[in-house]
């Protein structure tokens, strides 16, 4: 067999029927080298091969001759055992090639000599599946940066070109191609450009509208430690929306393990809003600290009535520091989802969930709280546990019956936070660089932006019917948004003094189960209060208060509960200002190209409307590019320069962070240390049963060899362990901000 294919290999192998005006003779001469080379690489295409330059002469700064070969030409041996080796080898010392050299009278390049023969067999048919006869033009290339900017997957890219051609064999390239275009060209970010871009983004924002604003905290080393920043609409919006903040800081957005922390509020249509976005080392308090603190620098130094966070205690000491007027309240969700974890190793631990969850939902004074946490404890023999009872001595920063009569805009968890996190989930990794991520973070404020100006059209332009003909919600119909525009209630007169009434208002809830709620009426003040506190807490008022304000015959309520914050009718500044977005930083070529697309668009469309119109465009276009190809043709051989000057020095000094290296597919979401440490003690429950079952298995078969050799490979790696020293933060002067 291998005396076989050495003889094959050795055999000329006849050429394949090609137009002989495509092929290359001695004499020909060209114009430019690149002129020759393209030549020889479509004939080569032609009949069925791919080329290579082999080798280039110079004299000083000129080329004098250049050889060019067949791809396969050249002949090594692999340091590579032929049974460990896997990749396929194509050089097999094939002779085909053309010699190519200057002639310094006239110009030109001439070919002075010519191989043909190959042998290997050529497959014309084959010849648009090698690399060199694969590539992917300018329209390809710019509808592969778009859809990946866009989250759409290469996949997905791919298909929408083969659909748009008619099939694979209409395309010229592969979906490998596809995808290392993204990888070589889209995402190519060094780790050493990374934190420079990122500085000259923030500029260029700052550029474009001076209210953009940032700050930077840097290392010593110049590497960025902590960075701030909030687009102009962002700080527009903070005027009408800061009263409530949700801050979450769970999730790493980029190869260098930096946590993203983002300020969120709520709009007046109930929407999230985005108020400003940070990047942060650790979770230290004097990392808080600064943070909190650039914060309300930006946002004019008024501090939010109540900020939202999760459990972590540097948070909290930061936030009674730099907004010490500020009601803090922890992410109830937060605590509810440890209640398994923490509860777990008790006996019915399934009624302890549901009794405590309905302890925390359904108390209605902090007294009956009070009564039904300790009734709780005892009923169950939990009085001794340690987390319920840090939890009830921090009952005033996360009970809702402690904070509901403070205004929250409806929030009770960090949950719109983690659902912007969530939208950066799905376009970036852990891998991503720090400009991959502010492109993102452009494109999650441009979709918040259209969500509210889809919203004001909507009730600008239609109106929701009203159920009833109650005028009170005539009322809210006129002055309330669609989002914040009553279920059935029993509601029972229970006293009554003068001016003031109380009323029990039932719920039904279930089909046999009715809530009920005590109700007060003053009908002098024109006051309605209600025990739930929904006024209080999200600024609309309850069902149960509607329900006695319709039973007291009130036609209009006072307009001390119809919140301008929820209005359709006020005119927001923030709404006349576009969020921000970087424009691409495209070569001039990419620039002209996306412009003639833009206005051909609309001719193609005007001329597709008749066969007569596509023939005078057609005719048109056929005239355009012979005098286009003339006008080339003269000026071969000359080029020009285009270099936009940015005279960005002062982040020319920035330097990345060090990269994080993981190993396996890494999870975005970070996860308090309580959390990591329910994980890692699951995982080690789960890790010793795999191990009793394997066990078994192992003497089962007997395989105890091959099992000890697999248990030998894999503790190799588990011994690695690779740790980051951070600096100490530097002094005062090594930051930057605008």
């Amino acid at each position: 067999m291998g005396v076989f294919t050495v003889l094959t290999r050795c055999i000329l192998q006849p050429l394949s029927v090609v137009d002989d005006e495509l092929v290359s003779k001695v004499g020909m001469t060209f114009t430019t080298l690149e002129d020759a080379g393209k030549f020889y690489r479509n004939y080569a295409k032609a009949a069925g091969f791919s080329t290579r330059v082999r080798c280039t002469n110079r004299k000083g700064n000129e080329i004098k001759n250049q050889l060019i070969t067949c791809s396969r030409e050249g002949k090594w041996k692999s340091k590579i055992s032929p049974t460990e080796k896997t990749n396929p080898t194509a050089g097999l010392n094939y002779p085909a090639r053309i010699y190519i050299h200057t002639l310094k009278d006239v110009g030109a390049w001439i070919i002075s000599k010519v191989v043909l023969d190959h042998s290997h067999p050529c497959c014309p048919s084959k010849a648009e599946m090698l690399k060199q006869h694969r590539e992917l033009s300018m329209s390809i290339r710019r509808t592969i940066e778009n859809n990946d900017e866009a989250g759409i997957r290469p996949s997905k890219t791919y298909q929408s070109f083969v659909a748009a051609a008619g099939g694979h064999r209409e395309l010229n390239f592969i979906e490998k191609d596809v995808r290392n275009y993204i990888t070589r060209e889209v995402r190519n970010v060094s780790e050493q450009e990374d934190a420079k871009e990122f500085g000259k983004y923030l500029l260029r924002m700052k550029e474009k509208n001076s209210n953009f604003f940032f700050e930077l905290e840097l290392e010593e080393d110049q590497s960025i430690k902590l960075a701030f920043w909030a687009d102009a609409r962002s700080r527009a919006a903070c005027e009408y929306f800061e009263d409530v903040i949700s801050f979450d800081t769970t999730y790493n957005t980029n190869r260098y393990n930096l946590v993203c922390g983002s300020f969120v509020g709520v709009n007046h249509h109930g929407q999230s809003t985005l108020l400003g976005c940070s990047l942060m080392k650790n979770e230290e308090i004097d990392s808080f600290k600064w943070l909190f603190q650039c914060w309300l620098r930006c946002m004019g130094g008024n501090a939010p009535k109540g900020f939202l966070t999760d459990q972590c205690a540097s948070m909290k000491r930061a936030l009674e520091a730099c907004m010490p007027t500020t009601v803090h309240r922890w992410c109830i969700w937060h605590i509810m989802k440890k209640i398994p974890s923490k509860l777990n190793g008790y006996k019915g631990h399934a009624d302890i969930e549901q009794q405590m969850s309905h302890v925390v939902w359904n108390s209605y004074s902090k007294d009956s709280f009070d009564r039904n946490w300790n009734d709780f404890l005892v009923n169950f023999g939990l009085a001794d546990n340690k987390w319920l009872s840090d939890l009830y001595e921090d009952r005033h920063i996360w009970v809702p019956i402690y904070l509901d009569h403070h205004f929250w805009a409806g929030m009770r968890s960090t949950q719109r936070s983690e659902s912007m996190h969530s939208f950066f989930n799905k376009y970036i990794t852990q891998n991503s660089s720090l400009i991959q991520f502010v492109k993102q973070y452009d494109n999650c404020l441009g979709s918040r932006e259209q969500a509210e100006r889809e919203s004001d059209a909507a009730d600008f332009h239609t109106v929701i019917p009203c159920a009833t003909k109650s005028s009170i919600e005539a009322q809210f119909q006129d002055a309330y948004t669609h989002a914040k525009g009553k279920a059935n209630c029993i509601t029972r007169l229970k006293n009554s003094a003068l001016s003031y009434s109380v009323y029990e208002v039932g719920e039904q809830v279930s089909s046999s189960i009715f809530d009920k709620f005590a109700v007060t009426y003053d009908s002098v003040a024109a006051e309605v209060k209600c025990q739930c506190l929904l006024f209080e807490s999200r600024g609309i008022l309850c069902r149960h208060a509607l329900s006695v304000l319709s039973f007291e015959q009130v036609s209009q309520v006072s307009p001390r509960y119809i919140l301008e914050r929820w209005s359709k009718k006020v005119k927001r500044r923030h709404t006349h200002i576009k969020s921000s977005h970087d424009e691409p930083l495209m070569e001039p070529r990419s620039k002209r190209f996306d412009q003639l697309v833009f206005r051909s668009q609309n001719i193609c469309e005007f001329a597709s409307e008749s066969e007569e119109l596509t023939a005078i465009l057609h005719r048109a276009y056929d005239n355009v590019m012979t005098e286009m190809e003339a006008l080339k043709g003269k000026r071969k051989g000359t080029s020009s320069l285009s270099h936009e000057d940015a005279n960005l020095e002062s982040v020319n000094e920035l330097q990345s962070p060090p990269r994080i290296r993981t190993r396996g597919r890494p999870k975005n979401r970070l996860g308090s240390k309580l959390e990591k440490q329910i994980a890692n003690a699951t995982k080690k429950k789960k890790t010793k049963v795999l191990s009793e079952l394997m066990r078994e298995c192992y003497i089962q078969i007997n395989l105890f060899d091959a099992a000890l050799a697999a248990h030998s490979s894999c503790s190799q790696y588990q011994g690695q362990v690779i740790n980051y020293q951070f600096r100490v933060p530097a002094a005062g002067d090594n930051s930057l901000g605008v």
